[in-house]
């Protein structure tokens, strides 16, 4: 033979022998004193012999496509009320203003409601007025007719679970109307002296 073709044959056995497959390694059984069961694939004793498993089963399967989700719906979906607090931060009462004073309005007042950012329209409002809650739309006003005097109003935005988000500050604001007699009360006669 010649010198040179030693080498490669030998490259050759070892290029072979890490080809073969794996699945033909020997797999031993142990079972401990305690019954414990352990499967390994160094021989465990001398005398040990290899077990017999069962060919695998393989089934392909395919993936399943799943439709493309819009990153906005993906952020409602995802968006936790600690999101959304962040995101209407600056929900508030935009009308009245506080301790503003109606005259003339024959007791209406218009109360209006939002955030600079658009409330989607699964989300809704709660407006409490003098204590009285009113479903509300997310943003948006309403005209009342309240007696005179003082009243508070504030709003809490709440997510499509029902859950609170963010509550405004209490707006304090006075109702105020003249009165019939205003204007017409006639001065006091004056008592004459002399003549």
């Amino acid at each position: 033979m010649h010198k040179g073709m030693i080498p490669v044959l030998v490259s050759l056995f070892f290029l072979a022998m890490s080809a073969a497959p794996v699945s033909s390694a020997n797999i031993y059984k142990v079972v401990d004193e305690n019954g414990n069961v352990t499967y390994t694939d160094q021989k465990p004793s001398p005398g040990s012999q290899p077990i017999d498993l069962p060919p695998l089963s393989v089934v392909e399967t395919t993936k399943p496509d799943v439709p493309a989700v819009t990153s906005e719906s993906a952020e409602e979906k995802t968006a936790t009320p600690r999101d959304l607090r962040k995101q209407f931060s600056d929900f508030r009462i935009i009308q009245p203003q506080n301790e503003e004073t109606f005259w003339g309005t024959a007791n209406t007042v218009v109360v209006s409601w939002g955030s600079s950012k658009t409330i989607p329209e699964d989300m809704k409002s709660v407006l409490y007025v003098d204590g009285d809650a009113r479903n509300v739309p997310g943003s948006g006003s309403v005209s009342l007719t309240l007696d005179r005097g003082e009243h508070q109003v504030y709003a809490e935005l709440r997510d499509a679970r029902n859950r609170r988000v963010v509550t405004t500050d209490t707006v304090t604001f006075f109702v105020k109307q003249h009165s019939v007699n205003f204007g017409s009360v006639l001065p006091a006669a004056r008592p004459r002296f002399g003549h």
